[in-house]
């Protein structure tokens, strides 16, 4: 895919789940989504298969229970860690929200903006120079 076809697939995205509504473990733009389900929703786009759990049920307070259970995920994908100096079109980023935990996720789509799902805000594109205090990994799927 060049340059082109891929700015214009990722802002075809980008309008197809503007007014997706947040909604916990979210996984279809009827219901809602969430940041993980926005991820294997915006992925499948381009062919790649995301699972959406470990199996277990995500509770509202998952990450009280199992703090690594998140990048634990992630990493297990065995996709190539990348640092927040090499971020590039497409990469699985990953932050710190609440207590230092790792519990949301985004895609970069440029090197310096990402897109979310915010459960105050629904589909949003940021700068990652705004938000690297909480960056803490990120995996290239492509």
């Amino acid at each position: 895919m060049n340059n082109n076809n891929f700015d214009e697939k990722v802002q075809e995205l980008i309008q197809r789940f503007r007014y997706a509504r947040f909604k916990h473990n979210g996984r279809s733009l009827e219901e809602g989504i969430d940041c993980l389900g926005f991820i294997i929703l915006f992925y499948e786009e381009f062919g790649i298969k995301l699972p959406d759990s470990d199996g277990r049920p995500i509770d509202y307070r998952w990450y009280l229970e199992d703090p690594e259970r998140y990048v634990r995920g992630i990493k297990s994908l065995g996709w190539k860690e990348v640092d927040i100096e090499e971020l590039q079109a497409l990469d699985l980023i990953y932050f710190a929200v609440k207590r230092n935990i790792i519990t949301h996720s985004g895609i970069m789509i440029n090197d310096r903006e990402f897109i979310h799902m915010s459960p105050n805000r629904g589909l949003s594109v940021d700068s990652i120079n705004r938000h690297w205090r909480k960056f803490r990994g990120a995996v290239r799927l492509i």
